[in-house]
C-alpha cells in the first residue's frame, strides 16, 4: 500500500470514530445554522436559494441532513478526505518533491480536522477549489472555470477565485474561459428568479455587501498570526519556510506561473483581504480564523515547500533523514499536546456549554403542557426540539418586532450571546415587560471564563 493510500485509510477510519465517540458540531452558531437550512430546505423551496446559507453549499448538504447533524458530519469527512486526494495529486502534478507529505500535513492541521465535524461550509469550499485546480493543470479549463464559477454560493470567498481566474485569462487573451467563469451566477440569476423576481439578485441579495460590520474591527496582522491556530505551530513554521523557499526559487530563476501565481498568489490574496476587511470593519468580518480552511490546501502545499527547502542545504544525507524525521514527527504530535494551538478534545470535539445548556431548556420546555410560539435566537434548540425552525408559526427570533406582538403562551428564550449580540436584546427588557413570567433559569461559566445564561419565560 502507497503512503498516500494508508493516509487516506487512516484518515477515514478516525474520522469515523471521531463521529461515533464525540457529539459536537464544530460551532454552535452557523455550524448548526447551515445544517438547518439544509435540513428544512425541502420544506421550505425558497432556502435553497438563500444568500447566507449559501446555496451550493444547501443543494449538497440537503440529503445528508436528512440523516441528523451526524448526516453533514460524514458528508464534510467524505469531501476533506476527497480534498486530501485531490491535494496530493494537485502537489504532484506541480512536480514538489515528497508530494504525500502534504496529505500528513493536512491531517494534523487541528482546525481542519476539528471542522471536518461541523456543518460549516469550508470543507465543501476547498474540495471544489482544489477540485478546479485538479481540472486546471491537466488543462481541462471548461470544467475548472465551471466549477470555479459555483465557488460564491458556497462561500462569498468564491468571488476572490473568480478574479484571480478572470485575470489571468484575460492575461492570455483566453476569452471562452472567461466566459464560462459566469456560468454559477447567470444559472442561479434564473433558478432563483421565481423567489426574487430579479435575475441579479445573486448579486443584490449578498449580505455581506455593505462597508461596515456589526462585529466591530481588529489588528491588520490578526489573520497572519491566527493562521497558527488554524494548523498549528509546526506547520505555521514550515509555511514561512515556504515563503522563503519561494524567494529561493526566484533567485534560482526556477520559479513557476502555476506555483507563484495560483499557489503563493491566491494565498496572499485570500489572507490579504480578510485582513483588510477586519482592520476597516466591512462586509461584515467578523475576523474568524476558520476562513483560512477554504485555502487550507494551498498553505499546505507552501508548507510543503518549506520542508522541502531543508534538503537543499548541503547537509549529509543521515542529517537530513534524521532532521525530516523530527518535523513529521512534530507534526503529528502537536494536535495531541496542551499547545493553545492543538486540539482539545474535550471541548473542540463536543458539545459545547452553550448547547448542553440548551438541552435544559428544551427538558423544561417539553414539560410544558401546551405553548404557542418558541420566540428564541439560539439555532441549536430548534434542533434539540426537533421543530422546523422557518415555519413560522413554530418559531420565530426574540428581537425588537417580535416583542411588540406577543400573544398567550408564547415562550420566550433568551441567552447571553445570539439575544444580545445578534438581536441586541438585554434580559432587563423582557424582566421590566410584566406580561413576561420567568419559569426556568440557568447561569454556567464555561472552561475559557465566559458565562454563559438562558432564561425561560411565558407570555400571560
Amino acid at each position: 500500500m502507497k503512503k498516500i493510500h494508508f493516509l487516506l485509510l487512516f484518515h477515514l477510519i478516525v474520522g469515523i470514530l471521531t463521529i461515533i465517540f464525540f457529539n459536537g458540531t464544530g460551532d454552535a452558531g452557523d455550524s448548526v445554522y447551515h445544517y438547518l437550512f439544509a435540513k428544512y430546505a425541502p420544506n421550505h423551496p425558497e432556502l435553497y436559494f438563500d444568500h447566507w446559507a449559501k446555496p451550493f453549499f444547501v443543494l449538497t448538504a440537503s440529503p445528508f441532513s436528512q440523516l441528523g447533524f451526524v448526516g453533514v458530519k460524514i458528508m464534510n469527512l467524505l469531501l476533506v478526505n476527497g480534498t486530501l486526494w485531490l491535494t496530493y495529486l494537485v502537489t504532484k502534478k506541480l512536480n514538489i518533491q515528497h508530494a504525500w507529505l502534504v496529505t500528513l500535513l493536512l491531517i494534523f492541521s487541528p482546525l481542519y480536522f476539528i471542522l471536518t465535524f461541523s456543518g460549516l461550509t469550508e470543507p465543501l469550499f476547498a474540495f471544489l477549489l482544489l477540485l478546479s485546480f485538479y481540472f486546471f493543470f491537466q488543462k481541462k479549463l471548461f470544467w475548472s472555470c465551471l466549477i470555479i464559477s459555483f465557488l460564491p454560493y458556497v462561500r462569498s470567498e468564491g468571488l476572490f477565485f473568480i478574479g484571480i481566474f478572470g485575470a489571468y485569462f484575460i492575461y492570455v487573451k483566453n476569452w471562452k474561459s472567461l466566459l464560462t467563469l459566469t456560468i454559477g451566477s447567470v444559472l442561479y440569476g434564473f433558478a432563483g428568479y421565481p423567489i426574487y423576481n430579479d435575475l441579479l439578485w445573486v448579486f443584490n441579495k449578498v449580505p455581506y455587501a455593505r462597508m461596515s460590520s456589526t462585529y466591530g474591527s481588529g489588528d491588520p496582522f490578526h489573520f497572519v498570526i491566527q493562521l497558527q491556530y488554524v494548523i498549528g505551530i509546526p506547520i505555521y513554521i514550515l509555511f514561512w519556510l515556504g515563503i522563503i523557499a519561494w524567494f529561493v526559487d526566484l533567485i534560482k530563476k526556477k520559479i513557476t506561473c502555476n506555483i507563484t501565481y495560483f499557489v503563493y498568489g491566491s494565498v496572499f490574496a485570500f489572507i490579504l483581504a480578510h485582513s483588510i476587511f477586519w482592520y476597516y470593519g466591512i462586509f461584515n468580518s467578523m475576523g474568524l480564523k476558520r476562513v483560512m480552511i477554504c485555502v487550507i490546501p494551498l498553505i499546505a502545499i507552501i508548507a510543503l515547500k518549506g520542508f522541502n527547502l531543508i534538503f537543499e542545504f548541503q547537509f549529509k544525507q543521515n542529517l537530513k533523514k534524521v532532521m525530516s524525521g523530527i518535523i513529521i514527527i512534530y507534526v503529528v504530535v502537536f494536535p495531541f499536546t496542551s499547545n493553545p494551538a492543538a486540539i482539545d478534545f474535550k471541548h473542540d470535539l463536543n458539545l459545547n456549554l452553550d448547547q448542553r445548556l440548551a438541552k435544559k431548556i428544551t427538558i423544561q420546555i417539553n414539560n410544558l403542557s401546551d405553548y404557542n410560539r418558541l420566540l428564541t435566537n439560539h439555532p441549536y434548540l430548534c434542533e434539540t426540539l426537533n421543530i422546523d425552525c422557518f415555519d413560522e408559526t413554530k418559531r420565530q427570533f426574540l428581537n425588537k418586532g417580535t416583542l411588540q406582538d406577543l400573544k398567550v403562551n408564547d415562550i420566550l428564550v433568551w441567552e447571553s450571546w445570539f439575544s444580545v449580540v445578534e438581536h441586541g436584546i438585554q434580559k432587563d427588557v423582557l424582566e421590566s415587560n410584566p406580561r413576561l413570567e420567568l419559569l426556568y433559569s440557568v447561569s454556567e461559566t464555561n472552561y475559557k471564563g465566559r458565562t454563559i445564561e438562558y432564561s425561560l419565560y411565558i407570555v400571560k
